[in-house]
């Protein structure tokens, strides 16, 4: 008997579950295998349409080698010193001969710019010669005195023939005196695509000229040479796009796939037409397959499931209880079942238990890391008010000893209140750029720290740094050398450049008092270089990269003072340019730090 809690639906017998489940394992299978199916079918598609896109490019260019054939011999006729003269019966006999040498000419015409037809080859001279049969492309050829393959057009004789101009200009000085035209049949095109091995799974190809009109097709030639191409093929084949598949239906009325290309010498465009049976039959009996195979499966599977399924309850309620006892906090023995499934379901289940007590230990590595990490802060703070102190218990003290000698009345020598403003500034500056620098800190952890760009030359910012920090440099017996050939202009941040190269200055007073220090500029390309070197102690290898993070230093914190964050403050200002900063060093080997900037830094917009 069950107890059905309330709000809770009747469970299901285990045979159900079992059955739900297996069918729920083989339905994803049938889908995998329909997409796998679908992926083939979509490949084996793509594969046709690369034979059917380079039958195309073939036909297109087997064409346009013909017209340009043709239109060098024309071309060469046009330099005839007959048309000079205006001697068109000896033009005439020339044409005739060169008109032997090229079979697929049908006639060769000769028009003036009134489009009057001047000589025919087909017809004797003194014989009336008809107008223009395909006017269009004349003009065009009046209009951009360029050579022009036209448009299929049906003689105006008895015949009736269909044919195609080749069209160009005989210039002289400038001007078009005639328009020279040789006639083509579309049985040319014929020879053209006979030429080329059809693909087995083709069904038709043709040429179609500019307005539409098929030239040639292998199917049915005579049935659908001149007509008209299907409103699908011209919507497909007439914009921008010079080569392309689409789906479309043949003028027999067959669903079919077709390939173009447009010759950008004729405006023809070439077309190969499979049957859409060729790519899309075997994708839908291939799943109509897999769609009847997964019925069956499932139906199997529950059979299966309804038969075995006493055999699988016994090990089911052994996990089941497994499952109660890791609940319960202990941790679980599961018995092995002969039931793979169940046995690995055992298996995680003694894994769970053993992946709580790891999640214990990694709970209490990081509870130790948020110490450590509360500890590194307790230690950055006593850091810098240490580092705040001293500049302040300095500044008291000078402050005190001035206001002592104040009240006792004594008179304070010129040299004396110097070099007391001078300490007090040294002083006062460095406090300063410990607060800047905490500050730097403070807006870079928040992603607030702005760049405010303006175009300035380099060359003067490293000239007005090294004579602003000349005091301090020379405290140091530094002597600075600044090495331009040229002036670097750019757009940066004047302010956050300054901050850069003033990092640079100061760690060179430090680490290489009495060495010289070179500072030079010079562009590369499109970048700009700026290089501190120093001939100091030098960096270890080792220390190179750690230099470059939070609050770490090269030396001890008691050899020098700071809070180690200039370097990483520069890092972060250099990437905000989108350039980057290395060093160069050794052990006794001095220092060279080297700044790499785009002449053109983007503006930087502090985060949200």
């Amino acid at each position: 008997m069950y107890l059905i809690r309330p709000g809770s639906l009747r469970p299901w017998p285990l045979r159900w579950h079992l059955a739900l489940l297996i069918a729920g394992a083989i339905l994803p299978v049938v889908v995998f295998s329909g997409i796998i199916v679908l992926r083939l079918s979509s490949q084996m598609e793509e594969a046709i349409e690369r034979r059917l896109q380079r039958s195309a490019h073939l036909i297109t260019w087997t064409f346009e080698r013909e017209v340009a054939a043709s239109l060098r011999t024309l071309e060469a006729l046009a330099q005839s010193e007959h048309l000079d003269r205006g001697e068109l019966n000896a033009f005439r006999g020339e044409v005739l001969r060169v008109q032997r040498t090229q079979p697929s000419w049908l006639t060769v015409l000769l028009f003036d710019p009134e489009e009057q037809q001047l000589v025919n080859s087909a017809r004797p001279p003194g014989e009336p010669l008809p107008g223009v049969n395909e006017p269009e492309s004349l003009r065009r050829v009046l209009e951009t005195q360029q050579p022009i393959v036209g448009d299929l057009a049906q003689g105006s004789t008895h015949n009736r023939r269909w044919a195609f101009p080749i069209r160009v200009p005989v210039i002289r000085e400038g001007q078009v005196l005639y328009v020279l035209t040789a006639v083509i049949t579309p049985q040319v095109l014929g020879d053209i695509v006979s030429r080329l091995q059809p693909d087995e799974v083709e069904l038709t190809r043709a040429i179609i000229d500019r307005r539409g009109t098929i030239a040639y097709r292998t199917r049915n030639p005579e049935r659908f040479i001149g007509v008209r191409a299907t409103p699908g093929f011209l919507e497909n084949t007439q914009g921008e796009a010079t080569e392309g598949v689409f789906r479309s239906v043949t003028l027999e009325g067959t669903p079919s796939y077709v390939a173009f290309s447009r010759s950008p010498l004729s405006g023809w465009t070439s077309s190969v037409v499979i049957s859409a049976e060729v790519i899309d039959g075997p994708f839908w009996r291939s799943l109509l397959a897999i769609a009847f195979s997964g019925l069956l499966a499932v139906l199997l599977s529950a059979a299966g499931a309804l038969v075995f399924a006493r055999r699988f309850a016994r090990s089911i309620r052994s996990v089941a209880v497994a499952a109660e006892t890791l609940a319960g906090g202990e941790h679980p023995r599961v018995e092995p079942s002969p039931i793979e499934e169940v046995d690995r379901l055992g298996q995680s289940l003694e894994r769970s238990a053993g992946l709580l007590r790891q999640h214990e230990e990694e709970e209490g590595r990081a509870r130790a890391g948020l110490e450590a990490a509360v500890k590194a802060r307790d230690e950055f703070l006593s850091l810098a008010s240490h580092e705040l102190k001293t500049p302040l218990t300095s500044l008291m003290l000078q402050t005190q000893l001035l206001q002592k000698r104040q009240q006792r009345g004594e008179e304070l020598p010129p040299e004396s209140v110097t070099r007391v403003l001078d300490q007090t500034a040294r002083q006062t500056e460095r406090l300063a750029r410990l607060v800047n620098d905490m500050l730097d800190i403070s807006r870079l952890s928040a992603g607030k720290l702005a760049l405010e760009t303006e175009t300035f030359d380099l060359v003067d910012l490293a000239n007005d740094v090294v004579a602003k920090l000349g005091p301090q440099l020379s405290e140091a017996q530094c002597e600075v050398s600044v090495q331009a050939p040229e002036s670097v202009v750019g757009t940066w941040d004047r302010y956050r450049l300054e901050q850069v190269l003033t990092n640079f200055l100061t760690n060179a007073a430090r680490y290489a008092a009495g060495k010289p220090v070179e500072v030079s500029v010079r562009r590369l390309e499109q970048r700009a270089e700026l290089r501190v070197r120093d001939n100091g102690r030098g960096i270890a290898q080792e220390d190179q990269e750690r230099i470059f993070r939070k609050f770490e230093r090269a030396v001890g914190g008691r050899e020098v003072s700071g809070l180690g964050l200039g370097l990483f403050i520069v890092r972060e200002i250099v990437e905000m340019h989108g350039g980057t900063v290395r060093v160069e060093s050794g052990v006794g080997l001095g220092a060279a730090f080297t700044v790499a900037l785009p002449l053109h830094a983007a503006r930087e917009s502090p985060a949200p």
